[in-house]
């Protein structure tokens, strides 16, 4: 058996070469010729995987170890009996710690307080509960805005797109739609972006366009009046430089890239391509102890404060921005390289679960907090 696989996949060989040979290749440039002689292709979100792709190939099985589907044509995969795997919930902790770590980074720059504060959460998947998991502890109010959602289970727990505008904060975390009843193609667009008051923040973790750039571009440059985060952009890796540099903070599509995330990406569609050729699961990743695992606290301080040294001891997530800010300096000759090169070459970023918080005096209300978000508490 031959498997293809996006050389940007971690451990890879490691989870695949036990099923027969595997060859790496950038996600980017992966062609039909390269799957002549191909069983199996595992990909990311930035290879197209259609019938332009697959066309006269041996290929029966395609997994994408992302939690995304908007680059594989699943109908296509269904006609011609491709086996489809996807990685759905891998990195969903790993984005909802980077919401909160950015949220937290925020409100400590500016001093403003968590007490009080609403939070718009659009989309209510693996991610969106989380988030909501997160910002419950920290005592945000929660708006809920989930079309599909509610009209499964109702509206009691759910409010409309223009509530969760109204919000503080608004953080985004559906699929790519561009098309039907719940599209999401720019779901946030000119007719909505005044909704937005004055002095909230704004995230979006989800997919590029599903905030319409352009027309945020505008609204910033005209008045900025908002805290934009910005994780994911329109034409990636070819993005809105103008945009970047108006973002307080703006990340290289990095959200889910989590050690933990990136690993349970490979070991989902490891697991779905032994199911699909009936083998036994034999491989586990491999993850690196960590060194300095104990944070130390004052547990006297502000909740703003305390979250802010912890996640910055954990994950600078300006430093992540600062990197991708360079993107606009005249002397980095092939941008969109660059923005691949930030994602690939990634650090190594470990979740909340694998530390421990060491508090000056017991305070079972903030050890409960901390550990409602993951945290060992001692």
């Amino acid at each position: 058996m031959k498997i293809l696989v996006d050389e940007n996949i971690p451990q890879a060989k490691e989870a695949f070469s036990k099923f027969g040979q595997v060859k790496l290749a950038h996600g980017r440039q992966i062609t039909n010729e390269m799957l002549l002689d191909i069983d199996a292709l595992i990909v990311r979100s930035i290879t197209n995987v259609n019938e332009k792709l697959l066309h006269n190939t041996p290929v029966r099985f395609v997994g994408t170890a992302t939690i995304g589907t908007d680059h594989i044509d699943k109908e296509y995969l269904k006609s011609k009996n491709i086996f489809f795997a996807d990685a759905a919930g891998c990195n969903s902790f790993s984005v909802a710690e980077y919401v909160i770590t950015a949220i937290t980074n925020i409100f400590y720059t500016i001093n403003k307080t968590f007490s009080g504060k609403r939070i718009g959460i659009v989309g209510y998947g693996n991610i969106g509960t989380k988030v909501a998991r997160f910002a419950k502890a920290l005592g945000f109010e929660t708006i809920i805005n989930d079309p599909p959602l509610e009209r499964k289970y109702g509206k009691e727990k759910f409010g409309c797109l223009n509530d969760a505008l109204d919000c503080d904060i608004i953080t985004f975390h559906v699929p790519l739609n561009k098309i039907g009843i719940d599209k999401t193609y720019h779901l946030l667009n000119e007719e909505n972006i005044h909704l937005i008051k004055s002095g909230s923040l704004l995230i979006n973790t989800s997919r590029g366009p599903v905030v319409d750039n352009s027309v945020l571009r505008k609204k910033l440059l005209e008045k900025k009046d908002l805290n934009v985060v910005l994780d994911v952009w329109e034409n990636e890796p070819n993005i809105d430089k103008e945009l970047l540099q108006l973002t307080d903070i703006g990340t290289a599509h990095i959200a889910g890239y989590s050690l933990e995330g990136k690993l349970n990406g490979t070991f989902f569609v490891y697991e779905k391509l032994c199911k699909f050729l009936e083998r036994n699961c034999e491989w586990t990743p491999d993850y690196p102890d960590i060194k300095e695992s104990i944070i130390d606290i004052n547990s006297s301080s502000e909740i703003e404060k305390i979250l802010f040294e912890v996640t910055q001891k954990i994950y600078d997530i300006t430093n992540d921005s600062s990197q991708l800010k360079l993107l606009t300096n005249e002397d980095v000759v092939n941008p969109d390289k660059y923005f691949d090169q930030l994602r690939k070459n990634y650090h190594i970023r470990r979740e909340f679960n694998n530390y421990t918080i060491r508090t000056n005096e017991v305070n079972n209300k903030l050890k409960l907090l901390l550990q409602e978000m993951r945290f060992k508490v001692i």
